[in-house]
């Protein structure tokens, strides 16, 4: 069975006079990519450096650069702008353009679909390093986020003005991360929320250690997830081989070994300082139980390595806090049986470990891979099957659960086994 395709989100895009503009067609077709219908709108000085052309070519759709090109009969083209926008976004934003949204200015078609538009506002800046710290800059986006405008902070680097500092336009990949957490329905909003993710090594020498498969993708895809859904997210992963790839909102803490993961959670996991702790690392059982000082040799007798159990991370979670109260507690249980025996050692840890969920999955459906396959189990023994989709598909349903619990704003009641 086919399955019905998402209506696309509709995203008008402004582009301002910056030498940043000509980012903004890269940016156009970053949005398209991910299933947004995008409409330009270029000031007269952005003009000067990208044609409406380029757009139009990208877009699939007419580029609106004056109140006098409009040709379409009966139609107030800047107000038809604002009232089918989802998201209005602002990239590069200028100085100029920041000082004129603050004061309500409508002299150009930007302007004045910024003051019709009832859709969420998202503005990206990009200028020289002094015009950005400016008092009066400075001042003027402090005004924006208190109106609700959701200001993309600009990156730091070689500027083309040859200065160096704050004031490089954001990514694309950045920018339409924000854009989706603009858009989203916020159910995790003021939610603080620490996830773990990837593997953990236990040294044998200098150069060998104990490990798994896991990626990380699963707990990175939560991230992701939570952050969009307007949560503070913070995500302590092990040893993925490169930069997280998620938000720059999301707080990132990385660790190597089993009891670094133990020690950066649970120090971070409780009722004054998390509300919804997902706890998606494989962290290692067990360690050697001696680390060699030098590189162990293959000449000679084959060595004996020792292994001791590590500490268990959701188990201390969940003995440190009552039947029913938060910080609301997510499991996850990877076995490489059947799915009878997944669902019985998730039940089993939901019992022993004091979790409010535990997400069962099988080795060969989610280590090394872009998809996953889950069973959501709960503590009144229900259980939810989520088919075989791409972890972010799968991370949506788990966060679902989380928040169908309604357990993030008042104790939730038990079934005891």
């Amino acid at each position: 069975m086919k399955r019905a395709s998402r209506a696309k989100t509709r995203v008008v895009l402004g582009v301002t006079g910056s030498v940043a503009a000509y980012k903004g067609v890269e940016l156009a077709r970053a949005l398209i990519k991910r299933g947004c219908d995008v409409r330009v709108i270029l000031t007269d000085s952005a003009a000067k450096f990208v044609t409406p052309f380029m757009f139009e070519s990208i877009t699939g759709n007419r580029v609106t650069t004056s109140f006098w090109n409009e040709t379409e009969t009966g139609a107030i083209g800047h107000i038809e702008l604002a009232d089918w926008a989802q998201v209005l976004l602002v990239a590069p934003a200028s100085a100029d353009l920041v000082a004129k949204l603050r004061y309500g200015f409508a002299e150009t078609p930007l302007l004045a679909v910024a003051l019709a538009t009832k859709a969420p506002i998202v503005v990206a800046p990009a200028m020289n390093v002094n015009m950005y710290s400016h008092p009066a800059t400075e001042e003027n986006l402090r005004e924006l986020r208190a109106r609700g405008v959701e200001i993309i902070e600009p990156e730091s680097g070689e500027l083309a003005c040859g200065w160096k500092g704050k004031g490089r336009l954001a990514s694309p990949q950045e920018i339409c991360w924000r854009v989706r957490r603009a858009i989203s329905a916020k159910d995790l909003a003021g939610k603080r929320v620490v996830i773990s993710a990837g593997p953990t090594r236990e040294a044998i020498d200098p150069v060998r250690f104990l490990s798994n498969r896991s990626s990380g993708k699963m707990g990175l895809a939560l991230a992701r997830e939570a952050y969009r859904r307007g949560a503070s997210v913070t995500l302590v992963h092990g040893p993925l081989g490169r930069r997280p790839n998620v938000p720059a909102g999301v707080q990132c803490v990385s660790v190597t070994t089993a009891q670094e993961m133990f020690d950066a959670v649970t120090s971070r996991v409780d009722p004054a300082r998390c509300d919804i702790a997902i706890l998606a690392a494989a962290v290692a059982d067990f360690r050697p139980c001696v680390t060699a000082t030098g590189k162990l040799k293959k000449a000679g007798a084959t060595p004996q390595i020792d292994l001791v159990p590590t500490r268990d991370i959701i188990k201390e979670l969940g003995a440190r806090r009552a039947a029913g109260t938060r910080p609301l507690l997510v499991g996850f249980a990877v076995e490489t049986g059947t799915v009878a025996e997944l669902l019985a050692e998730a039940r089993r840890k939901l019992t022993t470990k004091n979790t409010d969920l535990i997400i069962g999955n099988l080795a060969q459906d989610s280590f090394d891979r872009d998809t996953n396959r889950v069973w959501i189990v709960n503590q009144n023994g229900a259980v939810q099957e989520v088919e075989t989709a791409s972890k972010a598909r799968v991370s949506r349903r788990i966060l679902d659960a989380v928040v169908s619990l309604e357990a993030l704003n008042c104790p939730h009641e038990r079934v005891q086994h």
